[in-house]
């Protein structure tokens, strides 16, 4: 009997670690189509579309050991763009190409600097504008694949070598463009797969799994991975583990599968399939044995939420604050959420600059408070020494 209850409790603790927990709203505007790099244990994520269609070049960043979320230097003005490809690299995380909502298709490219919280801008891509592009890193170069402008889709393959600061065109495609497909590397080949193509009309489907040799330029199908015809994937990766997320397929239905594939073995396991609304557009990362989702769309909704999966046993859990501050989306509203016994203290509304705007009293341990004469922006929300940043 012993044994059947150790049994038991071991499958009983296996399945609710694998179970999706919510965390931390993302501060920003609800949007889909953002970008998002990883920089050590921290990850930032940003752009994308709003809920009233405009595109941001706003960014935060998330502190996975510590579980909070902080504003940085936004893009730099009339670079708002969603669909852009977002990366990082010794120490720099990079956003490139991307469309600003409006039909205009960016080949800008920016480096963020963490300890300087700042955007510089890199050589631009010398060709036209492209956004929803694939891209993996091999080396010191980086391979931004296809994408789509007004022309339709592209089959095109761009290198930019940061040994040398310039880019170089390779060989295109050997088929008809891929557009919001999923890429990944292992540092030895390059793997592209899913998304739409140009044929019929941009309509097209790629439903194989191409392997990418850099020394010839050369692409071939693969059968070491198989995702089907989809796009809108989410892909995300830490050291030799990629973790591929949902997707859109051919009847439209929005996937919630994810997928965790080492790259040493090339074996894939099935993780839980996202629990919440099921939803595209989304932003990811992985950290502390957790994958992240955060913001996206579901039906006609975008979402501020972020989640999270743990896919070790060991997963690292987060620092649970005594207080939360969450998003009320109808008006300028936040949420305050405090233990019982911290009810008659006070909360101080501060702007970036560290100054006193406001102090409120709290009365119950969840309460609403209207902000709403305050000019749209970020702002900081402090108690007990500890601030949440929150942005109107």
């Amino acid at each position: 009997m012993r044994l059947v209850l150790l049994i038991l409790l071991n499958c009983y603790l296996n399945v609710a670690a694998q179970n999706w927990q919510q965390d931390l709203a993302f501060p920003g505007s609800p949007r889909d189509d953002g970008a998002s790099f990883t920089i050590g244990s921290i990850h930032y994520a940003g752009t994308g579309r709003c809920i009233d269609f405009s595109c941001t070049g706003d960014f935060f960043a998330f502190d996975s050991h510590l579980n909070y979320w902080s504003p940085i230097a936004s893009l730099p003005i009339w670079q708002e763009r969603q669909y852009a490809s977002a990366f990082s690299y010794n120490e720099r995380g990079y956003v490139l190409c991307g469309e600003n909502c409006n039909g205009f298709y960016f080949n800008t490219f920016w480096k963020y600097d963490p300890s300087a919280n700042q955007w510089t801008a890199m050589p631009e891509l010398p060709s036209a504008g492209r956004a929803g592009c694939q891209h993996f890193i091999i080396g010191s170069d980086v391979y931004l694949i296809g994408g789509r402008n007004a022309t339709g889709i592209l089959n095109e393959v761009w290198c930019f070598h940061f040994a040398t600061n310039t880019w170089e065109q390779l060989g295109n495609l050997p088929f008809e463009g891929c557009w919001r497909g999923l890429a990944f590397s292992n540092q030895t080949s390059g793997f592209l797969a899913a998304g739409r193509t140009n044929a019929a009309n941009q309509t097209g489907w790629n439903n194989q799994t191409w392997a990418y040799e850099a020394p010839t330029d050369t692409w071939t199908p693969t059968t070491l991975f198989d995702f089907g015809s989809r796009m809108y994937v989410n892909t995300a990766s830490a050291d030799s583990l990629v973790f591929v997320y949902g997707g859109i397929d051919p009847s439209d239905n929005t996937l919630t599968e994810v997928q965790k594939i080492n790259l040493n073995t090339f074996q894939s396991t099935t993780l839980t399939p996202f629990s919440a609304l099921p939803r595209k557009g989304c932003m990811s990362f992985v950290g502390n044995g957790y994958f992240y989702l955060s913001t996206g769309i579901a039906g006609n909704d975008r979402l501020n939420e972020t989640w999270r999966l743990p896919f070790l046993p060991n997963a690292t859990a987060p620092v649970t604050y005594e207080f939360s501050v969450f998003q009320v989306l109808e008006g300028a509203k936040i949420m305050i959420k405090i233990l019982p016994q911290w009810i008659g203290e006070s909360i101080q509304v501060r702007d970036l600059q560290g100054r006193l705007l406001e102090k409120i009293t709290l009365e119950q341990t969840q309460q609403i408070i209207a902000l709403e004469n305050y000019p749209p922006g970020v702002y900081l929300i402090e108690m007990r020494g500890a601030a949440r940043p929150i942005r109107l």
